[in-house]
């Protein structure tokens, strides 16, 4: 077992959450390695929009603020709009996801990252972001509202 994750299992689905990140409102994590963020979709988000069939990906070399929306991830449900959780320089994007954009949801937490930025504000920034400890209950309560539609 990964010691890097806390684990939720509801009806039929199993839900992790890497402690190693930090969250952002719009369901997008970052996670510090070598001196970049790592960027990609919670395990919440990809299994709740439904298999992922294309990534409009950013453009590595963009210049992003915190919240800003920088690419597109459609779903056979849905349409998804990527969210930049930080400000700073897209450094590069994951451009295996144009020929396996399933990646991001085999994989949420390891190779179906979606950019790395170069951080401009990250000590500010940060506390705009969620620990893996506190939005873990917010995961909780939010796959109870999504599955309770179903």
């Amino acid at each position: 077992m990964n010691n890097h994750f806390m684990e939720y299992s509801y009806d039929k689905f199993e839900f992790k959450v890497d402690k190693r990140c930090w969250y952002h409102d719009s369901e997008f994590w970052v996670r510090e390695e070598s001196g970049l963020f790592i960027v990609g979709a919670t395990d919440f988000l990809q299994t709740n929009a439904g298999d992922v069939a294309f990534l409009e990906l950013p453009e590595a070399g963009m210049d992003v603020t915190a919240g800003d929306e920088v690419g597109l991830m459609e779903t056979i449900k849905t349409t998804v709009v990527i969210v930049a959780p930080l400000s700073g320089n897209i450094k590069r994007v994951n451009q295996v996801l144009e020929d396996e954009p399933g990646l991001v949801n085999s994989d949420a937490y390891g190779d179906g990252w979606i950019m790395m930025i170069e951080a401009t504000n990250w000590e500010a920034e940060k506390a705009d972001l969620i620990d893996a400890e506190a939005y873990y209950p917010i995961m909780e309560k939010n796959i109870k509202q999504a599955m309770d539609k179903k």
